[in-house]
């Protein structure tokens, strides 16, 4: 194949792979809400989104950089690539979590083509790029938005942090694509500030941790539980249960689980009024809720003087308990 032979192709495949892109994105996208309960305006650091490569830069990659294809065009695996960029190393591996979930359960192919994680233990005192990337390939022919995507079309995934993307990016024009050698100390600094990354990221991850109390943390996970056994549905995060738990911290203990267990006994149907409740109100579909409407029954006075948000919240979960408040706004 030559050059114009590949751009022909190109021009008559570039919409697949655009729109193949897209549905990777969306896909991806819309498991974070679904399946991990996550908004990706919050979760993702930068908007998700897809591009295909122009066409100088694939005709270079293909002819002139050496790269040896015995079949350029499909050889070329990242025609069309997508990014994700996430807060801290931690968060990474919920992305790739839902591609490597997707793939298992039949909704494409993915192959894990580089993983971070394995070149820091194959080289441990190597400090350089890092990221994963996935191959994503269609398993089947069909129709998206007005195009048919064929099978085994590839889109390149790349998942990073948020201080991993800063570094590529710093990085990528003034190393990677250096024409000429680089110079000892400039690869040098360049691995000094990759270590400096990872450990911004240990220490960043140190410092969520250590907000996230022992007692929160198991009280969290115990009201997540209990969430989803009353709606069979995961719980979402939002900033507004930060402000609850951190305005009724003192309430927070050991005995705290055994009180709002023998709450729910004592209190029928409050699974079925949660479960209304999140039709109503995004604010519902937290587990911090169930922690909510034992405040409002049990600590009312604390309620009352303390609570952070709406005060319509409080009094609609006071009028589902049947009680008054005596604050009105």
């Amino acid at each position: 194949m030559n050059e114009i032979e590949f751009l022909q192709r190109w021009s008559a495949e570039r919409a697949m792979y655009k729109a193949w892109g897209h549905f990777v994105v969306d896909f991806i996208s819309e498991k974070l809400v679904s399946r991990l309960k996550k908004n990706p305006k919050v979760f993702l650091k930068i908007p998700a989104s897809s591009r295909v490569k122009e066409d100088d830069s694939l005709i270079d990659k293909a002819f002139y950089r050496g790269k040896g294809y015995g079949d350029p065009y499909n050889d070329i695996e990242d025609k069309v690539g997508a990014r994700f960029v996430v807060m801290l190393v931690s968060d990474v591996d919920d992305i790739c979590g839902l591609i490597e979930a997707a793939s298992y359960e039949g909704e494409w192919n993915a192959i894990k083509c580089r993983d971070f994680i394995e070149e820091r233990r194959k080289s441990p005192t190597l400090f350089t790029y890092q990221s994963h990337h996935f191959i994503i390939r269609s398993n089947r022919r069909f129709l998206y938005k007005d195009i048919y995507i064929e099978e085994n079309t590839p889109c390149e995934v790349q998942v990073r942090s948020l201080l991993q993307h800063a570094y590529a990016e710093l990085t990528h024009d003034v190393i990677y694509k250096q024409k000429t050698s680089v110079a000892p100390e400039v690869q040098r600094t360049v691995a000094k500030t990759m270590a400096f990354i990872e450990t911004a990221d240990d220490f960043f991850k140190t410092v969520t941790d250590t907000l996230a109390t022992e007692p929160l943390k198991r009280t969290e996970k115990f009201l997540d539980k209990l969430f989803e056994d009353f709606t069979g549905e995961k719980p979402i995060k939002l900033k507004s249960s930060l402000y609850i738990y951190d305005s009724f911290q003192s309430v927070i203990d050991d005995k705290l689980e055994d009180k709002i267990l023998k709450f729910i006994n004592s209190t029928p149907g409050l699974d079925e009024i949660i479960k209304d409740g999140t039709k109503r109100n995004v604010f519902y579909s937290q587990s911090v809720i169930i922690f909510v409407y034992w405040l409002v029954r049990h600590r009312r006075a604390t309620v009352e003087r303390d609570w952070p948000l709406d005060w319509k919240l409080a009094s609609d979960v006071a009028l589902d308990l049947n009680l008054a408040l005596n604050r009105k706004t």
